[in-house]
């Protein structure tokens, strides 16, 4: 029974890490935050290249495919397919997003009862009206977020 909950805490450890690793990768894409990696060869991006020639405050970004002078049908094509693939990615970091909070979610709730398996009766049922307390507290908080 211990053997089987380590195996399932380390494989849900295993999985949030992984899709943690991969919101965070996404993330930072995303929000082109790329601006400490310019200078490493090693992780430029396939669609895009910093200019490092250009003299102006904001580097200007061509695109790699650009630098082969496609004629403007191909542009058109290569357009479509970066805005296809573009909205794939979106999907996936949505689902993963989703994932990531089901994962998180359950360590919570697992860890909040592990607590309350601890304390003594009168102590869990204090343990969970806080629980209750906070968790209505964050909740109108993320609604009064969303209304704004």
């Amino acid at each position: 029974m211990v053997q089987e909950s380590r195996t399932r805490l380390t494989t849900v450890v295993l999985l949030l890490v992984v899709f943690g690793t991969g919101f965070l990768i996404g993330f930072a894409v995303d929000n082109e935050g790329m601006s400490e990696l310019e200078n490493d060869s090693s992780m430029v991006a396939a669609e895009v290249e910093v200019d490092t020639n250009v003299s102006e405050v904001e580097p200007r970004r061509s695109r790699i495919y650009d630098q082969v002078e496609p004629n403007e049908e191909q542009l058109r094509v290569i357009d479509s397919i970066v805005t296809v693939h573009r909205g794939r990615t979106n999907t996936l970091d949505e689902e993963m997003r989703a994932q990531l909070n089901s994962g998180f979610r359950l360590i919570l709730l697992e860890t909040r009862e592990a607590i309350k398996d601890v304390l003594t009766s009168e102590q869990a049922a204090e343990y969970q009206r806080l629980l209750e307390e906070n968790d209505a507290r964050r909740d109108a908080r993320e609604n009064e977020d969303e209304g704004n």
